[in-house]
């Protein structure tokens, strides 16, 4: 019992500290759709990405992502899907909650495979697979 007061007490006194970073631009929140550019029909299972801090999301049925404790600045973004062009990379400026919906274009494209390459010293790197075009 005493853990769980312990727990809850902690909770409540981070809760403000959490939010008093978020609002002096330490974390934010980046969501929107990835949608069919020529359509406009939501894509489902689109891998968006901010490769630099290694994280991302998933869209969900109706095209929407939601990436939560992104540092606040300037993020490269990818996005990509089975059947679609991997797309270039799009700059976002995170602060607070930013929405980027970000239409992308069906083809040929290999969406978001991934190569596993590994070097002679053992060495692991994974890089996106590249559009034929």
């Amino acid at each position: 019992m005493r853990l769980l007061l312990c727990s809850a007490l902690l909770a409540l006194l981070a809760a403000p500290a959490v939010h008093a970073q978020t609002e002096a631009g330490g974390l934010g929140t980046l969501a929107g759709r990835v949608t069919d550019a020529e359509t406009g029909m939501p894509v489902m299972g689109a891998g968006v990405v901010l490769p630099e801090l290694g994280i991302g999301a998933v869209s969900q049925r109706d095209g929407s992502y939601t990436i939560a404790d992104v540092p606040a600045g300037t993020h490269a973004v990818r996005v990509g899907a089975y059947r679609y062009h991997l797309d270039p990379t799009t700059e976002v400026v995170v602060a607070g909650e930013t929405t980027l919906d970000l239409p992308i274009r069906p083809g040929a494209g290999v969406g978001c495979e991934v190569v596993h390459e590994h070097g002679e010293d053992g060495s692991h790197m994974e890089r996106p697979v590249e559009d034929a075009e």
